[in-house]
């Protein structure tokens, strides 16, 4: 259920981008909270703002012409992916990538630079994050 509620949120962030909306109205779930304050900590979005006790309104951000972000869904239901400290530091080396990954720990969600910077710690890859 918890891939779901997130696949969910990306799938409307990104339709919300493409038709370059304002704003964008989710539904409120734990899950759909933890994800849009990392994505508010990290400069993706505006803002968002609590409604009431089932919506959510999430504030875009845009460059001047372009969209501001790019997220795409990275582990499926039907096929997990797990990364080691290893697999992630080689992904960011191979690509020139410019972004940063959502990782399912243990210990909580974290951006993969939360990850390779204070702790090896692995996890599920939730979804890629372009800017």
């Amino acid at each position: 259920m918890h891939n779901h509620l997130i696949s969910n949120l990306i799938t409307k962030l990104n339709n919300g981008m493409l038709k370059r909306l304002r704003f964008l109205n989710i539904d409120n779930n734990i899950a759909s909270l933890n994800l849009l304050k990392i994505l508010y900590k990290n400069g993706v979005i505006r803002s968002y703002r609590i409604l009431n006790q089932n919506k959510i309104s999430v504030y875009f951000k845009y460059n001047t012409c372009n969209i501001a972000f790019k997220l795409s869904i990275m582990s499926k239901p039907g096929h997990r992916i797990y990364w080691t400290m290893s697999n992630l530091v080689k992904n960011y080396n191979n690509n020139n990538f410019s972004g940063f990954y959502i990782i399912s720990t243990n210990k909580g969600l974290y951006t993969s630079d939360v990850c390779l910077l204070q702790g090896y710690i692995g996890g599920e890859i939730l979804f890629k994050v372009s800017i």
